[in-house]
């Protein structure tokens, strides 16, 4: 018969000792990081004025950025995980992106954190000690400032990446910044971000016998909470049949593809960012013709409009109307005005804003005029900070001009099939 073991004793576990005192090496390494971050703001002479006592508390409030974190019961695609990954890594480590810009000093988010969490070891228990460092360590004193400023640019960066992504259909992206304490092995402020995945909010339009997907939009405020987007049904004159007091904003497919395409050279991003900034803050109704148009701007540049429809308690958003296209108000001004079909405006490309950047019509009097009229010539002066290189530079505005001025001549008639694949792209859109 075999013996019985004996039961083990317990381990008796080790006390966790954080002090900063301990790991001298991880100090010395961290605080090589905070000297190289004083030499940078010309604070390397003051560096040699702290005694060891408070170098050791500097470590005890050292700061670290962790790599992305995810939820394995979420779904992620790879693509995903590496494009946020990779804008952590690029948010704190590349000095283009700090929140806080001096033509002198070229600081990292990252170091920005250091010098913070270094000028706040400083021990008020001493206050003449304490006088004379703040003294000492002016120039970096001065540069970090309010630093809850800085950090709510961070959390805003933060939120606009998820909102420049996020289209809302197989996934919707949260991605969060928070600032933890850790207590082993050693004090520590840990930098964390983390992405959330949540179902998009899907339905079907049935169109022409048709099923298509449509989803509602949302935008991800600063507390990292996504707000999903109604419109108030009061807003709509009276269209709305029902009894609800508010639709969920919703978008088909199509309609990213439209205003992606149709706002080049804009960076796509960045027009999905002010899309669903647009529709979630500024949401305006204007109806026109017996059309329900929502107005787009890109920041206080009027672009176009949003067609939409009222169907089973939803507003859906059907296609993207650039501002030149007829069923606009300026559109079909220009029309009026200029004797341009809705194919030949697009034959001759002045249906997106490509052509419309970097150009210059100081000489043509009357392009200025017709698009002044029209209520388009601020187009022309559009500033674009983020985004393709455009062909307005290179576009025949006087070409244009010569052809509106002789009407409809065989100039047009001349590429039969070709030309006329060309101009029936956007016939039927919207009817």
């Amino acid at each position: 018969m075999a013996k019985k073991r004996k039961k083990a004793k317990p381990q008796v576990k080790r006390k966790q000792n954080n002090s900063p005192y301990q790991n001298s090496l991880l100090r010395k390494k961290y605080l090589k990081i905070i000297e190289a971050v004083c030499e940078k703001m010309n604070c390397a002479d003051s560096f040699k004025l702290l005694s060891k006592e408070e170098k050791i508390r500097a470590f005890g409030c050292s700061v670290f950025v962790l790599k992305l974190k995810t939820n394995k019961k979420q779904h992620y695609t790879s693509d995903c995980i590496k494009f946020f990954d990779d804008f952590v890594n690029d948010f704190f480590s590349n000095p283009m992106n700090c929140v806080w810009k001096s033509k002198v000093i070229e600081l990292t988010n990252y170091e920005l954190l250091v010098a913070n969490y270094f000028i706040t070891s400083f021990n008020k228990d001493y206050p003449e000690r304490y006088e004379f460092l703040m003294d000492a360590f002016q120039p970096m004193v001065e540069y970090i400032g309010d630093f809850e400023s800085h950090f709510g640019k961070m959390i805003q960066h933060y939120a606009f990446v998820a909102n420049a992504t996020n289209i809302f259909d197989y996934n919707v992206y949260i991605l969060k910044l928070n600032v933890k304490v850790k207590e082993y092995p050693t004090l520590r402020m840990n930098w964390e971000s983390s992405l959330e995945s949540i179902a998009p909010r899907e339905s079907s339009y049935e169109e022409e016998g048709r099923n298509r997907a449509v989803f509602q939009l949302g935008y991800v405020n600063n507390g990292f909470e996504m707000n999903w987007t109604f419109v108030r049904t009061k807003d709509l004159k009276g269209l709305y049949k029902g009894k609800k007091k508010y639709l969920p904003v919703c978008i088909q497919r199509h309609a990213y593809h439209r205003i992606l395409s149709r706002l080049k050279p804009l960076f796509d991003t960045e027009v999905v960012w002010a899309m669903n900034y647009n529709l979630r803050h500024d949401l305006h109704i204007e109806f026109y013709n017996g059309r329900i148009l929502i107005p787009f701007y890109y920041f206080e540049t009027k672009c176009g409009y949003f067609f939409a429809t009222i169907n089973k308690n939803r507003l859906i958003i059907k296609t993207f109307l650039f501002l030149t296209h007829h069923s606009t108000p300026e559109g079909d001004k220009l029309g009026e005005l200029s004797g341009l079909s809705k194919e030949e405006i697009s034959y001759w490309k002045i249906d997106t804003l490509q052509n419309f950047i970097d150009t210059n019509l100081r000489e043509n009097e009357q392009m200025i005029e017709l698009f002044e009229k029209a209520d388009l010539s601020h187009l022309f002066d559009m500033q674009i900070n983020h985004g393709h290189e455009s062909d307005g530079k290179d576009y025949n505005w006087n070409a244009l001009s010569q052809y509106i001025k002789r009407g409809k001549t065989e100039m047009f008639d001349e590429g039969t099939e070709e030309v006329r694949e060309l101009l029936v792209e956007d016939a039927n859109e919207i009817e």
